[in-house]
């Protein structure tokens, strides 16, 4: 196994962009993160492609001040891609449970898994039947936007304000839908997604208030966003939910998301 790195975005595009292309659902945050480096928004720290006696087999992407992406490892390439990155200060490691653990086993000691997620694919969306109605988030949403955004970093991450904001602040800027539910003429709940890249939209954050909670919205957001995506040009619309909020899992395979595999999101 050999892994190649590329000091190049477009280098590297042309040597494994068609690969992550062909799995668009599985390569999702290898998509739009890498996207996201063309438009300026994000810097790449590493960009790898993997070989196996002269075929692609693989990739690696890790944006600046943002965990080490390993979707399109494969597992038996870990040591090389190991290898290739000794000397960098990796603090974090994200994708399926099998590249996660194949890694991080191999790269340092202690650390600990943050969260446990599933990937979800939508099928046959399911439109709950929730009072209120959907609207496309405007300029003057913004203040509230961002505010609903750092209060879901902290609920999320157990962070102060500040930290929050720096967590917020890396995914502000990407472009995205946001779609609001509105109730009697007052926002109770917001979902975003990623704008369609290969075709595919990723929602989240999701979130809801607590005082608006347990009354359908983020469903209802969630599945109101997920048609923004799909009429934005979306073929497929995935998301992401902590394995540890049965509540979250259950909403959205409620409205048709149907589980895909399991990831892990690993830091030191």
């Amino acid at each position: 196994m050999e892994a190649l790195t590329h000091n190049d975005l477009e280098d590297f595009l042309a040597v494994a962009g068609d690969f992550l292309n062909a799995d668009p659902v599985n390569h999702s945050v290898h998509l739009t993160t890498v996207d996201s480096a063309r438009r300026g928004i994000r810097q790449p720290a590493a960009l790898i492609s993997l070989h196996d006696k002269g075929s692609l087999v693989g990739a690696v992407t890790r944006m600046q001040d943002r965990p080490l992406h390993v979707a399109a490892m494969p597992p038996t390439a870990a040591q090389a891609v190991a290898n290739a990155l000794r000397g960098q200060e990796i603090d974090a490691v994200t994708g399926p449970l099998d590249r996660v653990e194949a890694f991080r086993s191999l790269w340092r000691d202690g650390g600990q898994e943050m969260y446990r997620l599933r990937l979800y694919r939508l099928g046959d969306l399911v439109v709950p039947d929730v009072p209120g109605e959907s609207r496309l988030a405007a300029a003057e949403d913004d203040d509230l936007i961002t505010e609903w955004w750092l209060q879901f970093a902290a609920e999320l991450d157990g962070l102060a304000r500040d930290e929050a904001e720096k967590v917020m602040r890396g995914s502000r800027n990407m472009p995205a839908g946001h779609v609001l539910w509105v109730v009697d003429g007052t926002p109770v709940s917001w979902a975003g997604t990623t704008e369609p890249v290969a075709g595919v939209s990723r929602v989240g954050p999701v979130y809801t208030p607590p005082e608006h909670r347990r009354h359908g919205y983020a469903a209802a957001a969630t599945a109101a966003v997920s048609r923004w995506a799909h009429r934005a040009g979306a073929d497929q619309v995935v998301l992401t939910a902590d394995l540890k909020d049965p509540t979250a899992n259950s909403v959205y395979q409620g409205i048709g998301f149907v589980p895909v595999s399991d990831w892990s999101e690993y830091r030191w």
